[in-house]
């Protein structure tokens, strides 16, 4: 079981750094901007997206594995608590597993911020090309016949 937990964690090792790089080199494509380099990192991405499936089911078989030997656990960090010794190199490999997890979402948070910062400022381009670059008032002067509104709170009409 052992030799099974630190294979998983080494190859789950390899898809993290691989899925860091990923995301690094997507983030320095979204700042340019370059379509056409986003558009072929996104085969790489898929194949990441794949290795990643691939490491939830090695992990799930694990586990299954292990509940079949009678430890009822449910990830890999309290699997390798229960039948290993504290200080054990598993449990090292796990808890830098988790590390990597975790700049991972912070990479793809940090990714997903650039993406809507641009879809914003696209945003107001359009909104600026639409209107010519004159916004329409939200009130009009007293007595506009076209509205029938005189900007007040309550209209002497109302």
């Amino acid at each position: 079981m052992q030799h099974d937990i630190q294979q998983y964690l080494s190859e789950l090792y390899t898809v993290q750094e691989h899925t860091l790089s990923v995301l690094s080199q997507k983030q320095k494509i979204l700042v340019k901007p370059d379509r056409d380099a986003l558009a072929a990192i996104a085969a790489e991405e898929q194949e990441v997206l794949a290795q990643l499936r691939q490491c939830v089911v090695r992990r799930e078989e694990i586990l299954a594995a292990a509940r079949k030997e009678g430890h009822e656990v449910k990830s890999i960090q309290s699997l390798c608590e229960r039948i290993l010794s504290p200080d054990s190199e598993c449990l090292r490999l796990v808890e830098e597993a988790t590390r990597r997890s975790r700049l991972i979402q912070l990479q793809s948070r940090t990714n997903c911020v650039v993406v809507q910062k641009s879809l914003n400022h696209l945003s107001q381009l359009l909104d600026i090309i639409a209107t010519r670059g004159h916004g329409s008032p939200t009130y009009h002067r007293h007595g506009d016949k076209e509205t029938g509104s005189s900007g007040g709170f309550v209209d002497r009409v109302a």
